[in-house]
């Protein structure tokens, strides 16, 4: 391995462990990750999505408890986040083109027709930035019996996403049976890779 191929790996690892090391926001508007104000979300798994062989983003699953099969996450009924922070320029649109290929790949046609107008405001929510820059964060909260929520920069993004099945969806990406990345699905559920 190139010693710079090495560096770019390393400081793509340190990036991830910062970033999944941060400690859940507290103030009022990010109260989507606290579980009854007695319960914290913990750290399932983390790792760096790719694409074409570079470091794309840094992504960090959180749950009530861990959970080690795609299965058991996707049912598991408590609370849920994904975390995400860039580690390059993107365009909005690449990136909506990106999960709308990797959203096409992991869902069924009927979850996609009864989600599509919530997909339309997810992809609202994601144009409206332009540009998402090296260093931004977003977040993707799902709470029982209030939907999923959009954070960017830790700022809410609009209003609750009510659709029953929105984060599962979303969550398939990554965890499906067709995922964005095999190695980072695994780091997610926590497995070594």
């Amino acid at each position: 391995m190139k010693t710079s191929s090495f560096k770019k790996l390393a400081l793509n690892t340190l990036a991830v462990m910062a970033f999944a090391a941060a400690a859940l926001p507290a103030d009022a508007q990010d109260a989507a990750v606290s579980v009854r104000s007695t319960a914290s979300l913990q750290l399932n798994g983390a790792g760096i999505r790719k694409d074409a062989e570079r470091g794309l983003y840094a992504a960090a699953l959180y749950l009530e408890s861990r959970l080690s099969t795609p299965q058991a996450v996707l049912s598991h009924p408590g609370a849920k986040q994904l975390r995400f922070m860039m580690l390059r320029d993107i365009s909005a649109a690449d990136m909506g083109d990106l999960l709308a290929r990797a959203m096409q790949s992991s869902a069924s046609d009927e979850q996609l027709w009864k989600l599509a107008p919530a997909l339309f405001r997810l992809g609202a929510v994601f144009g409206e930035q332009k540009k998402l820059h090296a260093g931004d964060t977003f977040e993707i909260t799902s709470l029982p019996g209030k939907g999923t929520s959009i954070s960017i920069n830790g700022r809410l993004q609009g209003a609750t996403f009510e659709e029953p099945g929105l984060f599962e969806a979303l969550l398939g990406i990554w965890l499906g049976p067709r995922p964005a990345d095999l190695l980072l699905k695994s780091s997610l559920l926590g497995r070594a890779v």
